[in-house]
């Protein structure tokens, strides 16, 4: 089979979820004898979205790589309807110029309608970007999505609800997204598969000692206010006003949002980090913390949990709370009441930690491992192709 996969920005050195996942599917997830390759733009920069790189095909990781520059934008224009598409205020030629105006390419568009037919299929992720709700339109009867769907505004989206019906079918991280996407949209076929992960190696950070910091529980991810990591610094200050014995929240991560300068001793921004210091930012947390309402597989989740070290998680997300109960691995909060609740568990109790932390790593093995997930990934394209 031969698979064409297309998403926004394509490298190793791509910071995000669903570049992330395509890369690991596209690469690692597909079986013996197939053959991917990715159709991208030649932007690096998810705010900007600058053409750095240049356009043409290159080979990446040992995959045949097509790059096109991101089309003409009006950002001020964009900027302008954006808070009418957030209030569910915008009419349907406004949702249109809008996404308009977002991430596209008329040369990727040009290449999917010349070459597209040489391709079983066409993977298009994430969806809310013109590379997917424009590229999944030229082509709709070999175009399978893979949404990373989140409850947000733009889900709601006509033209978001028009792309997924009309394309072939999708590909989903977990459960809970697929649930989503059942109730919004007449989703054609639809399969769950989720993004690989391999068991640990050995630890070559000492996260904690290096930066001579005492017990402490994390938030990792983008540190904006979408993600709620303002909500995880307000509930953690909260928390250590009634608790002498509280840790210190240690923020990591890339992103505009500081703790205020007056909560420093509570909330420590340490910023980006290496993916070696990052695994042991995990491994050295009594726990991470999950504020997130919108995810559909949470890679911090199971990052955590590959390295043994439990989650106090969103309850307000389907996804977070589905891993929690099936797995074991976290508890929920929806209130400040509980954050604290499940804050004096975790803070109490070593063997508590320990028990909920390796619950969480088998789950991630077992569930989400290579084997299992290539499986499902090649059950779901042999069904979607047929």
């Amino acid at each position: 089979m031969r698979l064409l996969w297309v998403v926004p920005r394509y490298g190793a050195a791509i910071v995000g979820g669903a570049e992330t996942l395509v890369r690991g599917l596209a690469t690692r997830g597909v079986p013996n004898g197939w053959r991917s390759e990715i159709a991208t733009t030649c932007a690096v920069d998810h705010t900007t979205w600058a053409n750095e790189l240049a356009p043409g095909e290159s080979t990446e990781d040992g995959l045949r790589v097509h790059r096109f520059e991101v089309g003409p934008r009006n950002e001020a224009l964009a900027a302008e309807l954006h808070a009418r598409v957030l209030g569910e205020a915008a009419t349907y030629t406004e949702e249109l110029v809008w996404l308009a105006n977002g991430v596209w390419s008329p040369g990727l568009e040009r290449f999917l309608a010349e070459s597209g037919g040489d391709y079983d299929l066409v993977v298009f992720a994430p969806y809310l970007f013109g590379t997917t709700l424009w590229g999944a339109q030229v082509r709709p009867g070999c175009s399978v999505v893979l949404p990373c769907l989140h409850d947000e505004a733009y889900a709601y989206l006509t033209t978001v609800r028009n792309v997924v019906e009309a394309s072939r079918g999708c590909i989903f991280n977990s459960e809970g997204e697929k649930r989503l996407a059942r109730r919004l949209y007449r989703v054609r076929d639809g399969h769950v598969v989720g993004m690989g992960f391999d068991p640990p190696g050995a630890l070559t950070s000492r996260f904690a000692e290096e930066r001579r910091l005492g017990p402490y529980v994390l938030y990792a991810g983008r540190l904006e206010a979408g993600k709620r990591v303002d909500v995880a610094v307000d509930f953690a200050v909260r928390y250590a006003a009634e608790r002498r014995d509280a840790p210190r929240l240690v923020l990591i991560g890339s992103g505009h949002y500081r703790p205020p300068p007056e909560t420093e001793h509570v909330a420590l921004h340490v910023g980006y980090v290496s993916d070696d210091e990052r695994r042991a930012a995990y491994a050295d947390a009594l726990a991470v913390i999950q504020p997130s309402r919108h995810e559909s597989l949470s890679l911090v989740l199971m990052e955590a949990w590959l390295e043994g070290t439990p989650a106090l998680a969103s309850a307000e997300s389907d996804v977070l709370r589905d891993h929690c109960e099936v797995s074991g691995g976290g508890l929920l909060f929806d209130s400040y009441e509980s954050f604290r609740r499940g804050m004096d568990r975790l803070v109490a109790d070593d063997r508590f930690r320990d028990d909920m932390g390796r619950a969480g790593r088998e789950y991630v093995l077992g569930r989400y491992g290579w084997d299992a997930v290539s499986a499902r990934l090649a059950a779901a394209l042999e069904q979607l192709a047929a």
